[in-house]
């Protein structure tokens, strides 16, 4: 056995989603990829279980040279639950069998990284070989049009393929990252990228080397995670999986939004400013209704009094987040637009008393803005810091 436990992810996710771009940017980041798909096609050639499956389901799925007919196979369970349940039972333990062993060789090669590509990660019970878990989702619509692109299907047949699915929601409670490819592949690719740094950094190897230092380590580590416990109750992570999906899909920075989050509303879901802005991210009415309708028919029935809910205001205000940063440029910019207004900043940065060029601020009139921008910024050193986010974090 190796001395070192290798760290498993598994990558799972809907049909279209984007599984193989994300597999692709863990593999550039030096992880070996086992792909279960693979796998099950490495078992079901062996002549052993291809006699079990004639057993089960009949003569009439093998092919003419006695190899499995893949094709009459899948017509066959498909359409049957009871059969593919069937199927499944005889499956599922082998795949999982064989991909221990490959995880067992990879990590006695001194392979430390190792990914799990498996559509069925779950229903197959290979998530209990994966020390984390990564869901991959996007929009239907754009699945059913990269399915129908990539594997020539009709549109009829590419609605059945995505209705035998799960949900979002089955992925979203038990995969700890879940990745939204509702763009580009290589906007995709990057979040993955983002991804491979965050987790190293996770480590539980690395971050037991930490404590391989004695006792008067590990006595400083005692009085430095008082003061930890201290900062994480200043500065909490509250609404995670809410906070990292609309991070990634409106690619704003985790670490900006919880700091916004924590200097607007101190992660009171029902925070009411003396200006009328409500919610985490401390909108008004009248901001509301323009980010609404910049994100289109998924808000149309949204009210105002729906940014009391957490998921909403986060949606809403990381939204808002992500036009600034675009419009502006910097978060220096952005935050006194979030503050101040958008228009206020237009005119700051037209004027020379305040901008040299005419698009950094290099000074913000009015202490409140100031101070509100100044605030933000330094709570997101400490969020990437203290929680280890964004390509800063040290």
């Amino acid at each position: 056995m190796p001395e070192k436990k290798p760290l498993v992810v598994g990558l799972t996710g809907q049909t279209g989603a984007g599984k193989t771009t994300v597999s692709e940017a863990f593999a550039a980041h030096g992880y070996a990829v086992i792909n279960a798909d693979l796998v099950s096609r490495e078992v079901t050639a062996e002549p052993e279980v291809i006699q079990k499956l004639a057993t089960v389901f009949g003569g009439e799925v093998l092919a003419g040279d006695g190899t499995l007919n893949r094709k009459m196979l899948g017509a066959r369970v498909f359409s049957d639950p009871k059969e593919l349940a069937k199927l499944e039972g005889i499956l599922y333990p082998l795949i999982t069998a064989r991909i221990q062993a490959k995880i067992d060789e990879l990590a006695a090669a001194g392979r430390r990284y190792i990914l799990l590509d498996a559509p069925t990660l779950f229903e197959s019970g290979a998530d209990k070989l994966c020390d984390r878990k990564i869901g991959v989702l996007a929009d239907v619509a754009l699945r059913k049009n990269r399915i129908m692109e990539r594997d020539g299907l009709t549109p009829e047949a590419a609605d059945m393929r995505i209705s035998a699915q799960k949900a979002d929601g089955f992925y979203r409670r038990r995969c700890d990252y879940i990745l939204t490819n509702n763009g580009t592949p290589q906007q995709l690719f990057s979040q993955g990228e983002r991804l491979v740094k965050r987790m190293e950094k996770k480590d539980p190897q690395w971050q037991s080397a930490l404590l391989a230092g004695g006792g008067f380590l590990l006595f400083l580590l005692v009085i430095w995670g008082g003061y930890q416990m201290v900062l994480r109750w200043q500065y909490p992570m509250k609404y995670q999986e809410t906070v990292t999906h609309y991070a990634q899909e409106y690619e704003v920075e985790e670490a900006l939004v919880y700091a916004v989050i924590c200097c607007e509303s101190s992660f009171k879901p029902d925070a009411v400013s003396d200006a009328g802005a409500i919610g985490l991210m401390q909108i008004t009415e009248e901001t509301f209704d323009w980010i609404k309708s910049g994100i289109g028919s998924e808000a149309a029935e949204d009210v105002y009094e729906d940014l009391f809910e957490p998921d909403k205001a986060i949606q809403y205000g990381t939204y808002l987040l992500s036009r600034l940063l675009s419009e502006f440029g910097s978060e220096k910019n952005a935050l006194a637009a979030y503050h101040a207004g958008w228009g206020q900043v237009k005119n700051w940065l037209a004027d020379e008393a305040y901008s040299e060029d005419g698009e950094n601020l290099h000074t913000i009139p009015g202490n409140a803005t100031d101070t509100y921008v100044n605030r933000v910024l330094s709570a997101k050193k400490v969020y990437e810091k203290l929680y280890r986010l964004g390509a800063e974090a040290k």
